[in-house]
């Protein structure tokens, strides 16, 4: 045995070894199931340049992303809501939820009094302040008279003889939930009750035990209560229905590649064996990224694995370049001659997919190298494993070879020159018609139908999830509550003037002291002559005067920690970021002002404008802002891509001096091309969609490589082209996908790919003329 062929077959050994290895690793990993994720956020860059406003996102996220709302109608809602809630505190086994609140007793905390009680002469409502400024406050004596006396009220004529707290409290709670028959209940535009359930799950939203026992419950409720509507809102649901489109997607597209697959290469080969031959490079990538991905990120996420499906159309270039060399060539076959080209082929294929590792996001990272670790598993398995078994060669792929190449074979090639007039024109009509499209919505799987139930819902409870607010920091806390309370009263000043929105600031719960201070101030004033003028027309004994008077003697004040605490503060909780450290190193304290209704560009701009004018205060607006970013991160794919090309290009050079243009010109049209139609369809560019054209430089240079490597081989043509097509059928599926961002990318490669397949006959060097062979004739010598 020759060296060469006795260190091919160690080789050979210990890449068997190798995948051996990844067989365990994975069984190891999968023990307990396939550690999975379907957060889409994953695919968000993170924002490093503001640590404080992810803290911020984070926070506000938070308190709402294990709570899902149920908003129910039916004819018999008492027993229907019990039931609902009787389904849904046993699900999986009563493991499902930690709490459900349907009943007005749910609500019924501690009496939030016992709490705020030695607070309650800091507390003034703005009428009650207004009322004392002006007659010291006379005009309360006759109301505070009526509570005293009403049979259903609870005076207390020493402690709050006005009833200061319980107005305050009230003007606190705005909440539209109301009690009905001893259900939790809102009341919709059209006059409609509906049953109101909160529930708060046990997991996470995204882990799929939790979405199918929800599934499951609300199902079997639906069938029991045909006529009852349920309105959905929160995070496991858009969870749950991104799974099942995952699913759905990777189950479609993997086997519809699958199968498109099988029916061409049986088509083109005629042997199963061989089919299962060509098919190992694509089992040795999946062995080789599957568990290292696993390895070094902990997950594997949906979308990597529906990314992951399309590497079927590449993972099989490999063997379908020897296959076919090997049934046109017979007993002349030999490796050597292909591996210059199939090295070339991944290098290029792997800087295309390597370069989403240079995303900021991780959920691109782990996709890029799912994608390269699984390239590099396929082409060793098919250069060290293929040569090396006895397949059957058919004589019909053969005569496909030569009847395809006399086919696709031009006259005459394209000259340079109209090469660069073409790609002159498609910059035109690009430069000036192409537009982009950074929006979030490419991140969201939810249906439009989905998203309109969300956002009636959150209307209907009068709250918003935390998409637009204002954030605030301070040196202390009673500088951080100054500057809340400041900024709200600017934004009631906006309201008055037209700007139709709503806010919820903790400094209208917690005064700053300066307020706390004036208001026990006007209290002392109102415990003066008033407060003498309701007991002795009350009738009480003159003692309560004093007794009352000496409850103002040491009132402290109501701070942050202590509200939060309360039972009435915690719908606050989410608002209180605490301390953090600033860039200089020293600590600050911080809280976020959340915004609702902003539904206009010109109500943004305007808060913006508030923001603006007030130092320590930053308006965010959440979605804008990871658009931004989105943005950002098209516009450095944009640059890769150029790069990319440019150095991929000068290395061609080297190889293939002035026949390089040749080889870029399959992977540069096609680009052009995409971008053209693109221009002229009116589709915006996106992120992804340059993803998309980061696989097509890949795959256009793999095919200009092969055409330029073996331009006069019937044998290398055929693969080409069964490569290109397998390509278009694994990534062109995903134009199909129902999530944006696997869309565009897919729409992207559809276009892109199917050009690559129609331009590289027009630009390979040009071969002699051939005839067609009978099968077992080898091909002319380069």
């Amino acid at each position: 045995m020759t060296r060469p062929a006795a260190l091919g077959k160690h080789l050979a050994r210990l890449w068997g070894l190798v995948l051996l290895a990844g067989v365990v690793s994975l069984a190891w990993q999968l023990r307990d199931g396939l550690p999975s994720d379907t957060r889409l956020t994953a695919l968000l860059p993170q924002d490093r340049q503001n640590p404080l406003l992810e803290r911020a996102d984070a926070r506000l996220g938070r308190a709402f992303e294990d709570r899902f709302v149920l908003l129910l109608d039916a004819p018999a809602l008492p027993r229907a809501t019990a039931d609902l809630a009787e389904r849904l505190s046993a699900a999986d086994g009563g493991r499902l939820l930690t709490r459900l609140d349907w009943r007005d007793v749910d609500f019924a905390d501690s009496d939030p009094a016992a709490v705020l009680g030695p607070y309650r002469y800091r507390l003034l409502t703005p009428s009650l302040r207004q009322a004392i400024e002006q007659d010291g406050g006379t005009s309360l004596v006759q109301p505070a008279l009526a509570r005293l006396f009403s049979p259903g009220g609870d005076p207390e004529p020493v402690a709050d003889p006005f009833g200061l707290l319980d107005r305050w409290l009230a003007q606190q709670d705005d909440s539209p939930v109301s009690s009905w028959q001893g259900l939790l209940t809102v009341r919709d535009r059209d006059g409609t009750r509906r049953s109101l359930l909160i529930g708060r799950l046990a997991d996470t939203p995204y882990a799929p035990s939790a979405q199918q026992a929800l599934t499951r419950a609300l199902r079997a409720f639906e069938a029991a209560h045909p006529d009852a509507r349920l309105l959905h809102s929160g995070l496991i649901f858009h969870a749950a229905g991104g799974a099942r489109q995952a699913r759905h997607e990777i189950t479609t597209i993997g086997l519809g590649a699958f199968l498109a697959l099988i029916v061409i290469l049986l088509a083109v080969f005629r042997s199963p064996r061989t089919l299962l031959a060509l098919l190992l490079p694509l089992a040795g990538g999946l062995l080789v990224a599957t568990p290292l991905t696993l390895a070094l990120f902990g997950r594997l996420h949906l979308l990597t694995l529906a990314f992951g499906a399309s590497l079927i159309g590449v993972a099989i270039d490999y063997a379908l370049h020897l296959q076919c060399e090997r049934a046109v060539q017979g007993r002349r076959f030999h490796l050597r001659p292909l591996l210059p080209g199939l090295a070339l082929g991944l290098v290029s294929s792997l800087a295309a997919y390597l370069a989403l590792a240079l995303a900021p996001m991780p959920g691109l990272r782990q996709m890029a190298l799912f994608a390269a670790a699984g390239l590099a598993g396929a082409w060793l398995t098919g250069v060290l494993w293929l040569p090396r078994l006895a397949l059957p060669v058919h004589p019909a792929t053969a005569r496909i070879a030569a009847r395809w190449w006399s086919l696709t074979t031009p006259r005459r090639t394209l000259a340079p020159g109209w090469l660069a007039v073409a790609a002159l024109i498609l910059l035109g009509v690009t430069a000036g018609r192409l537009t982009a499209d950074d929006s979030l919505r490419l991140l969201n799987p939810s249906s439009s139908a989905r998203l309109a139930e969300e956002r009636r819902v959150q209307s209907l409870l009068g709250r918003d999830t935390g998409s637009r607010y204002f954030l605030v920091t301070a040196d202390d806390e009673p500088a951080l509550l100054e500057r809340l309370a400041e900024l709200g009263q600017r934004l009631d000043t906006a309201s008055a003037d037209g700007l139709t929105i709503g806010y919820r600031n903790l400094a209208d719960h917690v005064p700053p002291p300066r307020i706390q201070d004036a208001n026990l101030a006007a209290v002392r004033r109102l415990y003066g002559e008033p407060l003498a003028t309701l007991v002795e027309r009350a009738g009480l004994p003159g003692s309560v005067i004093a007794k009352a008077r000496a409850t103002l003697d040491s009132v402290p004040r109501l701070d942050v920690a202590t509200w939060l605490d309360a039972p009435a503060g915690t719908a606050d909780r989410r608002l209180w970021l605490g301390p953090v450290t600033a860039d200089d190193g020293t600590t600050r304290l911080a809280a976020t002002l959340v915004l609702n209704g902003v539904d206009s560009a010109a109500e943004g701009r305007r808060l913006a404008a508030l923001a603006d004018a007030r130092p320590d205060v930053c308006y965010v607006d959440r979605v804008a802002r990871l658009s931004r970013l989105l943005g950002e991160l098209r516009r450095h794919v944009s640059l890769w891509v150029g790069l990319a090309l440019a150095l991929l290009t000068a290395g061609l050079v080297l190889r293939y001096r002035r026949q390089a243009w040749r080889v870029v010109t399959p992977a540069l049209g096609a680009l052009l091309g995409t971008l053209a139609v693109y221009a002229v369809a009116g589709v915006p560019l996106n992120v992804f969609s340059q993803l998309g054209m980061l696989l097509v430089l890949g795959i256009g240079l793999d095919a200009g490589i092969f055409s330029a490597e073996h331009a006069r081989r019937p044998a290398t043509w055929l693969a080409v082209s069964l490569s290109t097509l397998t390509s278009v059928l694994a990534f062109g599926l995903l134009a199909f996908s129902a999530t944006p961002a696997l869309h565009y990318l897919g729409l992207t490669c559809l276009i892109g790919l199917t050009l690559v397949g129609l331009l590289v006959p027009w630009v390979r060097p040009a071969p002699p003329r051939i005839k067609e062979r009978p099968h077992g004739e080898p091909c002319p010598a380069r």
